[in-house]
């Protein structure tokens, strides 16, 4: 098995995985995670090239405030500060609607291509990988929408060995959030269950 450090690598059995790969989950600064969940454990692995994706779609609302603000900078110049006042509450629209293009230009289909069905398929991507018996707690932090960009979720996963510290993966869309819920709570009802919460 794989420990959530990752450094160990042993014999994976075969079993069928549903789970959830997203620009929109980060593990650490990265974006980009994948969750799959099988009968048995939970295996999480790091998509490196979404965070390159995510990136360029980020650059598209930056590029829209900058010229913007070099706009702004021109009317400031030449028609005097009252057009300037008058067009500075405007930046905060502008840095809204970017936000939203950003999240509708982030091509989620390139993450969601070739999703995983057995564990044989995750390859040597993977991150960290807890059988359901090693697990003490599931807990799950709701995604708080923002008149900008949403506060950020998670699912915490906490291992019965005190060793481990618990894995935190980051949620940052309310649609994913919904997805991964649903698929812990199926996860969790198992035989044995294992404890979950969402506040």
């Amino acid at each position: 098995m794989r420990s959530s450090s990752g450094r160990a690598e042993v014999y994976r059995p075969e079993e069928q995985v549903v789970g959830l790969a997203s620009v929109f989950l980060s593990r650490g600064r990265s974006f980009g995670y994948g969750l799959y969940f099988s009968k048995t454990r939970i295996i999480g692995v790091r998509k490196r090239r979404t965070s390159l994706v995510f990136s360029l779609a980020l650059g598209v609302p930056v590029f829209a405030l900058l010229l913007y603000l070099l706009y702004l900078d021109f009317v400031l110049r030449f028609s005097g500060p009252f057009y300037g006042v008058f067009l500075l509450p405007i930046l905060p629209i502008v840095v809204d609607l970017g936000v939203r293009r950003l999240r509708h230009a982030v091509p989620e289909r390139i993450v969601q291509k070739n999703t995983p069905t057995t564990t044989s398929e995750l390859g040597s991507k993977v991150d960290f990988e807890l059988k359901r018996e090693e697990i003490a707690e599931l807990l799950m932090k709701h995604v708080v929408p923002g008149w900008l960009s949403p506060h950020p979720g998670y699912l915490k996963i906490t291992s019965k060995s005190h060793l481990e510290k618990p894995i935190e993966i980051k949620i940052h869309g309310t649609k994913q959030f919904q997805t991964l819920r649903e698929i812990v709570i199926e996860f969790a009802a198992r035989q044995p269950q294992v404890r979950a919460l969402e506040f």
